[in-house]
């Protein structure tokens, strides 16, 4: 499945020609406010306490730390998962030194995020490859 790929066709779809999957709702060059997504939540908690769901209030960071944790609860590599949430710490001399954008792990990781979430929402558990098949690792040879 591709789920990333049909809510960005969607985005596009909806965006009136945006460079902005979410543009903003007065000025199609600015991107959406993040008020907006915190009043989404919002309202995603209340609808859900109106139907009787049990569903703690939740912010857009939560969403991120539980994202987090389930991948690295997964067995992600923590690069992978730090790169997609934007996290960088300046002072290491990691982020220095280390520029590698993990495009194709990172990619795999957040499909295989996808097909976890869509089997949960089933009732279905869904064991995830945790490296795609077409990242060929390079071979490092002393004699080159």
């Amino acid at each position: 499945m591709m789920q990333a790929a049909v809510a960005d066709d969607g985005a596009k779809t909806f965006s009136g020609g945006s460079e902005f999957g979410l543009p903003s709702r007065y000025d199609s060059d600015a991107p959406m406010s993040a008020a907006t997504i915190n009043q989404v939540l919002t309202l995603t908690y209340k609808a859900a306490q109106k139907d009787g769901k049990s569903l703690a209030k939740f912010g857009p960071h939560d969403l991120r730390r539980t994202a987090s944790t389930l991948l690295h609860e997964a067995g992600y590599n923590t690069d992978w998962v730090e790169k997609c949430l934007a996290h960088e710490d300046g002072r290491s001399s990691r982020s220095i030194y280390n520029k590698a954008e993990y495009a194709e792990q990172r990619r795999h990781m957040l499909q295989e995020w996808a097909n976890m979430a869509d089997a949960w929402i089933g009732g279905h558990t869904y064991v995830p490859k945790l490296m795609p098949e077409n990242v060929v690792l390079p071979t490092l040879s002393a004699t080159a």
